[in-house]
């Protein structure tokens, strides 16, 4: 069963690489494949130059900065209602959608019996 599954992820993985293999610029390939080469030979002298291997991704900007950038973008912060951009649309939707999961995850966790406090506070 488990050798069966490990084909099966040999043959995806295999697909999946040559997808990307594919995708990736030519020249960007050969210049992989030479600096792998170099660090492969300088393993053993210096460890660092591994670092070939680090995975290097960028931090995706958080809700609130892309929120901040639009608004400066749209410039809307004090426009009337009638002028503001969509990023103010935008903002004030997912604001009200936050609001609404709040609000639900709060009556599943009063429950059905509640108090008078309880339901007030909904």
């Amino acid at each position: 069963q488990k050798y069966k599954l490990a084909n099966n992820g040999i043959a995806e993985s295999g697909k999946a690489f040559d997808r990307l293999n594919e995708a990736a610029p030519g020249n960007l390939k050969t210049e992989w494949l030479a600096s792998e080469m170099v660090a492969q030979s300088k393993r053993i002298r210096d460890p660092v130059a591994m670092d070939l291997y680090e995975i290097n991704i960028k931090k995706a900007p958080s809700k609130k900065e892309i929120e901040l950038r639009l608004l400066e973008v749209g410039n809307a912060c004090n426009a009337a209602p009638s002028c503001r951009s969509v990023a103010t649309w935008i903002s004030i939707g997912l604001a009200i959608e936050e609001a609404q999961i709040a609000l639900l995850i709060k009556v599943c966790r009063i429950g059905r019996r509640s108090t008078e406090t309880q339901r007030l506070d909904i």
